[in-house]
């Protein structure tokens, strides 16, 4: 606990989604008992949704991280270097030399990139996790002559988005979509055959196949055969940024930290994760996706928490993180798109939208999480998420008595 004049040292490592959410919402109800200090390596927003937009050249607008925060909050460009959540202290490396600083909580918001295969020939293999990938891929499909083979691995979210984007911006190119599963086995019925639609509507090669090594110009298959494939994108899958577990933090397979239910670190008290940084369960045992859908809420509920510990209010019995997932919206270039229901756990379940309904919903959602965010700054508290359900089972639906 804190006396009435001590302020609480709250240190946000990252400013996306979850870390922007997190300091705004903390800041605003923090009533001057909280100091709030945001680390990230760009002065602008990255919104994450649109990383495939920017890789195929379409301009996005970036909107300064400072005024987007706004008055109160102090921002470092810098990543940290080191990190001891045991003495709260922790190093940034800045354009003016390393710095150093004091924390009584530290927030992990840091977010994801793709995560590297370990398989042959996995530096010659381009990404759209991050800023830096994005426009690595804009470069290379730039320099592309016409005619060329472009290969994107994986057939989730981000593979389905970004090889139907590249599809749209880059009709002279030859695409494939390879991954073991077929692109569209997550939908529903309706919604899967949207899908496979957007898919030979826009001439996208789709192949069955596990991709085993990367050689410049082809791919190796698991069945022994070869691809073509002159510039290869993998969206396999994503993972947190390697510095929790150069911390001592207790993590998992793909560097989020592992938290309890309140999001706190199992490992470090003083420690917390949101957004794709953190590994936290739901209540049917399974991991919340990661995803915009669980970055906003567990901000805003790690924001709570840190203010209740400054206000010196009881937290003994404060509630358990709990969310209750409504819906995916996933767009097939820019004139096509999915709205897809989904059950508490975040799996396909019943009703599907498609057509100008589904791409106006897509086009809404991205729109507006800088809009939420703001929001939040000028009314702190205002964000709201439904709970799970009580008593999931392994495949997200309700447990009946």
């Amino acid at each position: 606990m804190n006396t009435s004049t001590a302020q609480l040292q709250v240190l946000i490592i990252g400013s996306g989604f979850a870390g922007a959410t997190l300091a705004v919402r903390l800041n605003g109800r923090g009533r001057s008992r909280v100091a709030v200090t945001v680390v990230n390596p760009r002065p602008t927003f990255v919104n994450r949704l649109r990383m495939h937009q920017v890789a195929t050249g379409r301009v996005v607008p970036a909107q300064g991280l400072q005024r987007l925060l706004g008055p109160g909050i102090r921002l470092i460009q810098g990543s940290v270097t080191d990190l001891d959540p045991s003495t709260g202290w922790a190093t940034v490396d800045t354009a003016q030399g390393p710095e150093r600083l004091h924390f009584d909580r530290v927030v992990f918001a840091s977010g994801s990139s793709t995560q590297t295969p370990e398989l042959p020939g996995a530096h010659l293999l381009y990404g759209v996790g991050d800023m830096d990938q994005a426009q690595r891929l804009r470069a290379a499909l730039r320099r592309l002559p016409e005619g060329r083979r472009v290969s994107v691995i994986g057939s989730g979210f981000t593979g389905l988005e970004t090889v139907t984007e590249i599809a749209e911006q880059r009709p002279d190119l030859q695409l494939a979509l390879i991954s073991s599963t077929a692109a569209a086995a997550w939908f529903s019925a309706p919604a899967a055959h949207r899908v496979d639609s957007a898919l030979s509507e826009l001439r996208i090669a789709e192949h069955r196949a596990r991709v085993v090594g990367i050689d410049p110009g082809r791919l190796e298959l698991a069945n022994g055969q070869h691809l073509d494939s002159d510039l290869s994108i993998w969206c396999g899958g994503f993972s947190a940024y390697p510095l929790a577990a150069y911390s001592g933090l207790a993590v998992d397979d793909r560097g989020a930290v592992l938290t309890d239910p309140s999001l706190r670190s199992i490992s470090h008290e003083r420690v917390l994760a949101v957004g794709d940084a953190g590994h936290t369960v739901r209540p049917d045992g399974e991991r919340y996706s990661m995803s915009c859908q669980f970055a906003f809420p567990s901000a805003a509920y790690a924001a709570d928490l840190l203010r209740a510990e400054a206000l010196d209010l009881d937290i003994t019995g404060y509630r358990d993180f709990s969310l209750g997932f409504l819906a995916r919206c996933v767009s097939l270039g820019r004139r096509r798109a999915v709205l897809q229901r989904t059950n508490g756990a975040d799996q396909a379940s019943g009703w599907a939208l498609t057509g100008r309904t589904a791409v106006a919903a897509k086009r809404l959602q991205v729109s507006a999480l800088l809009a939420n965010i703001s929001t939040e700054r000028r009314f702190p508290g205002t964000m709201r998420w439904p709970a799970a359900p009580v008593g999931l089972d392994r495949s997200g639906h309700p447990v009946r008595d």
